[in-house]
């Protein structure tokens, strides 16, 4: 009698637990979008011109929509470090949030230069919170001095997988 009372009162507790707390959503999407505005400095990334925002397609678990602010270091032609930013997938019904992790790499650009236009592309690769990562091209376009690529637009390329 007391076992039928144990198991019937830990079959109710498990059945009033949340189905979020249960189990994790792993999402997995590639992402294609464009940069939303001029790179800047916050007071949570004070580096000058280091938060980058985006925004895009996401088209995988979700098939929505993302938006993203990476905070970086100074980006030179030596490349970049990752300090941290967040992003957001949503499809209109579901919405995940997170965080990029410290320590993700921007690796120094490819260059071409046709005429007066330049196109430097950047590898890009980190860690995502609560737990994931992501890896990517970030390609800006602009006009060449002669030795230097003076951008005017960027656009970001790539995968992101993340539990949540």
């Amino acid at each position: 009698m007391k076992i039928r009372l144990l198991v019937l009162l830990l079959g109710l507790g498990l059945a009033l637990i949340p189905s979020t707390a249960m189990a994790a959503t792993t999402y997995t999407e590639s992402v294609k979008g464009v940069e939303t505005g001029l790179p800047q400095s916050t007071a949570s990334c004070p580096t000058p011109n280091s938060v980058s925002s985006f925004a895009g397609i996401a088209s995988g678990t979700l098939d929505g929509g993302f938006q993203i602010a990476v905070c970086h270091t100074q980006l030179t032609t030596s490349g970049a470090t990752i300090e941290g930013g967040a992003f957001r997938f949503s499809n209109g019904t579901t919405t995940v949030n997170g965080a990029f992790k410290s320590g993700g790499k921007i690796f120094p650009p490819s260059l071409s230069v046709s005429g007066a236009f330049c196109v430097q592309k950047y590898t890009v690769t980190g860690g995502l919170a609560p737990a994931g990562h992501f890896g990517g091209t970030l390609t800006h376009y602009g006009f060449w001095t002669g030795s230097a690529c003076n951008v005017f637009f960027a656009t970001i390329s790539g995968s992101a997988t993340l539990t949540a």
